[in-house]
Parts: C-alpha cells; structure tokens; sequence
C-alpha cells in the first residue's frame, strides 16, 4: 500500500488550505462551472483516475470512493485539510499531483489507496430525493431529474414519493453506475486496500474517526491537534451556520443527520427497500436482519 508522508506533504503544500467559503460553494459558481464545462470536466475526471491507478508512484492520490449522497465531499474535504493536500473541484484538466480526489466509482484492486464511504441506505434515498427535487424546482435540466420528477407533485411530502424513488434508485442509480446496494455489496466483494469508513462514524466523533482514516493513510503519527483544527474548520455548523439536525431544504448540506429515514419511510417504503437492498443494508451492518421494517 502506497503511503503519504505527513512531513513531505506539509513542505511541499504548504499553501493547501483555503477558507471554508473558498473550498465549496455548493449552490453558486460550483454547480455553474459543471453544468458549462460537463464534458471537459468528465474527460478529466477519467484521465485523471487512469492516471492514479496507472502510475501510483507519480501520481500519488488518495482516492475517497462511495455511493452518492453518503458523505464522501466531506471526507474529502477534512482528509485533504488535514494532510495539506488540495482536493481540485469539476477540473477540466486531469490532476497530474499529489491530491485527494472525489468520486463514486466502485471499488477495486487497481486502486492503490483509498477510503470507501458508506451511509446507511435508507438516509441516502431521503437525501437523493431532497436534492434532486431541489435541482428539478429550480430548473435543473438532467435527464435524470426530468425522467422521475415531471408530471409529480414536487411540493408534496418526501414521504408521498419514498416508493417510488426507491423504485426508481434501484433501476437507475443517481450519478453512478451501481444502485446503492450493488454499490456497497461490490465493495465488500473488492475492499482492495480501502478503508471502510461509516458516515454515522462521523458524525458520532469525527476527531475518532478522521484519527482512524490518517492512521491507514499515512505513516506519519496522527497529530491530535491539527485532527481537531481539521474538523472544526469543516464542521457541519461552520459550514452551514446551522446546527446539525436543523433543515434547510433549500440546501446542499440540507440536515447532516443519521436516522433521518425514520421521519419519511412509510411501512410501505421500508418494505419496497427490504426488497431491493435489505441484504446489503445487513452486509454493510446496519442491521442484523429485515425485522426492523416491523417496527416501522
């Protein structure tokens, strides 16, 4: 496994960390810049992760990899702060340096050295649905939006729509290749040297859980007090001026809450996601068995 030097790193990039607002503008110039540049942004993307598993050695990137939706921008965001590596956003050229990149590829063996973020599915669904309907409502143009979301009552209830969206998700997968639970069940089947890393995780301690991230990522001794900086600088609150479990529905970072599924699953939808993912919600240890759509 290919290691990063948290020294090396340190005097090379120096001048990696920005300011939150600076890093993500998640409703503004970021989503502009990929709607006019999605081809060149796309070809780069791919060279850039041909690259990275091709020649490792020259290109020494750290890839973090998940289903959409599951917390792997803000993985992205406090491992590449806490190692001073950048973490290039929709480039349209290929990144050709030491980075941390995002993507929601599937595990394998021709990653040299990564972290697999993984979210429990059913939070997921709640959170596909808000964004993408908040993508449709203000004129987003994808096929993928304009395929589920025409002709539906956008303002009704998330609830109203679970079902169906989860219907949908499991035929076609949100900005990825694989639906959620082929996604998680490929991972299992392929760990490679990627890490597991759990969003609940996260957000239960994230100083405990970063802290396990570095420590399979770099042979230097994880330094507590830049763990702590790191995550302070990418908190959920700093970010969003809310409180986590605080809605914002217009928003990218719309609750950062676990257990949310609970307040818009309907037995219903529970037993519409037990039938197409109930094995890999039980592979990826969220629970032990399908009982659970019993008490919903």
């Amino acid at each position: 496994m290919n290691e990063v030097s948290g020294q090396d790193v340190n005097k090379k990039n120096d001048n990696a960390i920005f300011d939150v607002t600076q890093r993500m503008n998640w409703a503004g110039e970021t989503h502009t810049r990929r709607r006019k540049y999605r081809r060149m942004i796309s070809l780069a993307h791919h060279v850039t992760f041909f690259l990275g598993k091709r020649f490792p050695k020259s290109v020494p990137l750290i890839f973090v990899l998940g289903y959409p939706k599951s917390g792997t921008s803000w993985v992205c965001q406090i491992t590449a702060d806490y190692l001073r590596l950048p973490f290039p956003q929709h480039a349209i050229l290929p990144v050709g340096f030491p980075a941390v990149v995002h993507g929601h590829d599937m595990p394998t063996a021709k990653y040299p050295l990564g972290v697999y973020v993984v979210r429990d599915g059913r939070d997921v669904m709640v959170s596909a649905f808000n964004h993408l309907r908040n993508q449709f409502a203000s004129g987003g143009g994808k096929s993928y939006q304009r395929k589920y979301f025409s002709g539906l009552d956008i303002d009704a209830p998330a609830s109203d729509h679970m079902v169906s969206f989860i219907e949908h998700s499991a035929k076609y997968p949100f900005a990825a290749k694989h639906n959620w639970g082929d996604h998680v069940a490929g991972f299992f089947a392929n760990r490679s040297s990627f890490r597991l890393l759990r969003y609940e995780d996260l957000l239960a301690d994230t100083e405990a859980a970063l802290t396990q991230v570095m420590n399979s990522l770099s042979s230097e001794e994880v330094d507590p007090q830049r763990i702590s900086e790191s995550v302070d600088r990418y908190s959920f609150a700093r970010q969003t001026g809310r409180n986590t479990g605080k809605e914002n529905k217009g928003s990218y970072l719309r609750k950062g809450q676990s257990g949310d599924w609970k307040n818009h699953f309907s037995r219903e939808a529970a037993e519409c996601f037990e039938k197409h993912f109930g094995q890999a919600l039980i592979q990826a240890g969220y629970e032990t068995d399908s009982s659970w759509v019993n008490e919903v």
